[in-house]
């Protein structure tokens, strides 16, 4: 029995031994060193995250899908978010052949700026753009446009409107014809009828001391109803020469 106990007392004795030569040493502090300034060459050095840089192309395309708010134009423009300044000089000068469409009321129609002195001045543009493409709206449900079959190779009309630089309409200029002549008069009286300003800027002045701009219309068949009145899809363009 007394051997039985001190042999016990042995193996407590050596498991204690063990157990003190198992423990790890307790990790020693960073050199102060390692806390000292430096420069970073390399963001993974600080971060685990993606740290891959947007090519030029892909951040104006990100722009382009997310345009940042600017101010109102000074002139009210149609549809509201839309026609900020930046976002009609983005228009032509990133994506020049976009299009942009017009309010719910006119959901078949189109419009776009055709030059950078038109982008420069989108409230003068807009409100050009409105008042034409609503009167040419109200001119295609009348007849004899309304039930005017559309040929497939019917041609834009192209013509120059030169306003005073009090912005009353002077003078209309045919530059194209689009091959119907009741088309080509659905233009001019939507012109007549819609291209005036009160409140014109004076930097689009052309050389001869009036505003000159350049008219784009084209019309396309879209739908027709049982007695063959029809409705058309509106494609205006305006630069300021």
């Amino acid at each position: 029995m007394r051997w039985l106990a001190s042999a016990t007392c042995l193996s407590a004795l050596l498991t204690g031994c063990a157990s003190h030569r198992s423990a790890a040493p307790a990790a020693a502090p960073p050199p102060a060193a390692s806390y000292a300034p430096h420069v970073i060459t390399n963001l993974s050095q600080v971060s685990t995250e993606d740290t891959a840089v947007m090519s030029l192309a892909d951040e104006q395309h990100a722009l382009a899908a997310t345009p940042v708010a600017a101010a109102t134009p000074s002139m009210g423009a149609h549809a509201p978010g839309d026609e900020t300044p930046a976002t009609l000089r983005r228009l032509f000068l990133n994506e020049p052949e976009t299009a942009r469409y017009t309010e719910a009321e006119l959901p078949h129609s189109e419009e776009r700026l055709l030059n950078a002195k038109a982008a420069e001045y989108p409230g003068f543009s807009s409100q050009m753009l409105s008042q034409l493409l609503k009167a040419m709206v109200k001119l295609e449900s009348k007849p004899p446009v309304v039930t005017l079959p559309l040929s497939d190779d019917l041609k834009p009309v192209i013509l120059t409107a030169v306003l005073s630089d009090q912005g009353q309409l002077q003078e209309l200029i045919f530059e194209q014809h689009s091959g119907t002549a009741a088309i080509d008069n659905l233009v001019i009286a939507a012109c007549k009828a819609s291209l005036w300003a009160n409140n014109v800027p004076k930097g689009g002045l052309a050389e001869d001391g009036n505003y000159r701009l350049r008219i784009e219309a084209k019309l396309s068949h879209y739908s027709a109803d049982r007695e063959g009145n029809q409705t058309f899809i509106t494609r205006l363009g305006l630069g300021i020469l």
